[in-house]
């Protein structure tokens, strides 16, 4: 594929993709190879590599010879969590026993960060806030990639945060406990700090349980299963 080609498939993937994060393409519905050509005015052969890249990503799947927005069910969120703290715990682990004194103190202005939000937080909600909360928690987890070395748990992260955020209640169940969301990464910082890789990845564990369960009783509440 020359970089032409490369370009067209690249915009494909990227408008596709944002279309099924946005919920304009719903689970379940079939996306076809010629409607999406027509719409984006892009020759198919592109639009059936985007269609394979999205695929790998699991946003996409093939059923009977028809791409599918995947379905997420609770099993699927299942089977996510169990592999955030399997590679989020090894990274938090991993930090605590390879920071250095540089990353201390990245780490302890990542603190103050987050205790000024807390403090926000407790005088109530606000989508500003989780907006602001949003781009300090994305800097501090890539921080701890970063501080771990391992580019790759930050790669399949990504694609596994991206599956279960697309459902809207995964969102909902993050705003619904963001006070206590951001003292659970303060926390994390800290057992960093410590060096104490045990309780770093411990701390990992139990909050992402924590927002498992969360989403799941929310699930429940509003019967959306």
């Amino acid at each position: 594929m020359d970089d032409t080609s490369r370009k067209v498939c690249d915009q494909a993937y990227a408008n596709i993709k944002k279309k099924i994060l946005d919920f304009e393409y719903k689970p379940g519905e079939s996306i076809a190879e010629t409607t999406l050509s027509a719409s984006l005015g892009i020759s198919r052969t592109p639009i059936r590599e985007a269609l394979r890249r999205l695929e790998q990503d699991g946003l996409l799947e093939n059923k009977n010879g028809r791409k599918k927005v995947t379905i997420i069910t609770v099993d699927d969120l299942q089977q996510i969590f169990e592999l955030k703290i399997a590679i989020e715990g090894m990274v938090m682990r991993n930090c605590a026993e390879t920071r250095t004194e540089k990353d201390i103190s990245k780490l302890r202005k990542a603190i103050k960060q987050m205790t000024d939000l807390e403090d926000k937080a407790r005088n109530g909600f606000t989508k500003n806030l989780f907006n602001e909360w949003g781009e300090v928690n994305a800097a501090f987890h890539s921080l701890t990639y970063k501080i771990a070395n391992n580019s790759r748990a930050e790669a399949i992260i990504n694609n596994l945060n991206m599956q279960w955020h697309r459902w809207r209640v995964g969102i909902t169940a993050m705003e619904w406990r963001l006070e206590r969301n951001i003292s659970e990464h303060i926390q994390f910082c800290e057992a960093i700090i410590e060096g104490d890789g045990g309780k770093a990845f411990q701390l990992m564990e139990k909050h992402t349980k924590d927002l498992f369960n969360t989403v799941v009783n929310i699930i429940k509440t509003f019967s959306l299963d």
